[in-house]
């Protein structure tokens, strides 16, 4: 029997070496494959760091069959605090991200890596970039910001000479069939990235779109996640300031860590997401509706609910499910933006003011 397991930013197809409804068994191969960890006599192993765990076949973690020890995933998964979605009817087991980084704890400073396709296929991985500041943005082909694709081009031939590169990476599940034609109406020659999964807006905490995260040339995050336009927008009650985002990148292109716009490590300690366990749970469920709506199965309209109700203000999870309605998607999210009553749909930027503002 065939399994399918939802692990990072990686679909894995597994022969099932013990099916059951709940546990996912896998063998020494498949739990590397999976996890990157590989059994040794200390425990699981990565790197420098072993989980050791139990091979007592009464503690639930390991039990032989055929002479093949064998490894509950999901078993490990509770270990780790990482949270696991089942869908027992169609055998696929979504994983969430391991634990979650308290508020106030260790900044989040190093920048995850991440592999996702370009529009020819290629595989392209941030840490490619390495040695280059980096503006990593997000967007998707339904929403407006597809329009300022070509702002970020004017912004990018002025930028790239310096030692700069932007990353657009479309969070769109129907991939290029989605974006592509603006990409192409962008004349986009920066780097432009598909992401089916919403790989990047998982890793760096992005409920929205187009949000920006810049990355130094040692691959450490410079500001996290926020609002990403390239010119000044106004639309009912949006607003945001591009125009000042754009200087203030432009000013740490020029000037790196001396750049004002460039925040301390306290600072990011500060900026740092809450701990909340309810939001790697909703991840879970939302790499699960998204593989299934990729499928063609309409049981992923109960795993897209599952994620909004865990995290009602994560705007990509109602509005990536809502571009399967066709005109029906701007309606409902009028109506989810009108339920906001004057809580802002986008976080407001926090730049440094312009001078000729400190003097009012």
């Amino acid at each position: 029997m065939k399994g399918t397991v939802l692990y990072g930013d990686r679909t894995i197809s597994i022969d099932l070496s013990l099916p059951t409804e709940a546990d996912l068994w896998a063998t020494p191969a498949q739990v590397t494959e999976i996890t990157g960890y590989t059994p040794k006599p200390e425990g699981l192993c990565r790197d420098e760091v072993c989980i050791p765990i139990s091979r007592k076949p009464a503690d639930g973690f390991v039990q032989t069959k055929d002479n093949v020890e064998l490894f509950n995933l999901t078993k490990l998964a509770d270990k780790l605090s990482q949270p696991v979605v089942t869908d027992a009817k169609r055998h696929v087991w979504s994983f969430g991200p391991v634990g979650t980084q308290p508020s106030g704890g260790a900044a989040p400073v190093a920048a995850p890596d991440f592999a996702l396709p370009d529009r020819q296929g290629k595989t392209v991985k941030l840490s490619d970039f390495r040695g280059k500041k980096v503006l990593l943005m997000s967007w998707a082909s339904w929403c407006r910001c597809r329009e300022d694709l070509a702002g970020w081009e004017t912004v990018y031939k002025d930028l790239k000479g310096k030692n700069f590169e932007l990353v657009a990476v479309a969070e769109d599940t129907e991939g290029e069939a989605a974006c592509g034609k603006y990409y192409d109406q962008a004349k986009a020659t920066y780097t432009t990235l598909i992401d089916k999964q919403h790989v990047v807006s998982s890793l760096y905490k992005m409920v929205n779109v187009p949000m920006g995260v810049w990355i130094d040339e040692e691959q450490k995050i410079v500001r996290p996640a926020e609002v990403a336009y390239s010119r000044p927008v106004a639309m009912l009650s949006i607003k945001v300031d591009g125009g000042r985002y754009v200087e203030g990148l432009q000013d740490w292109v020029e000037k790196g860590a001396k750049s004002e716009f460039a925040l301390s490590t306290e600072e990011l300690r500060k900026r740092a997401a809450p701990a909340d366990g309810k939001l790697g749970l909703a991840e879970a469920n939302f790499k699960l509706a998204v593989h299934l709506q990729l499928a063609g199965d309409e049981g992923s309209a109960d795993y897209f609910k599952a994620a909004q109700d865990l995290a009602p203000d994560n705007w990509n999870y109602h509005r990536q499910q809502w571009a399967f309605k066709g005109k029906a998607a701007d309606m409902l999210w009028l109506q989810k933006f009108s339920a906001l009553k004057g809580k802002p749909y986008y976080a407001p930027l926090d730049l440094p003011p312009a001078k000729d503002q400190e003097k009012k």
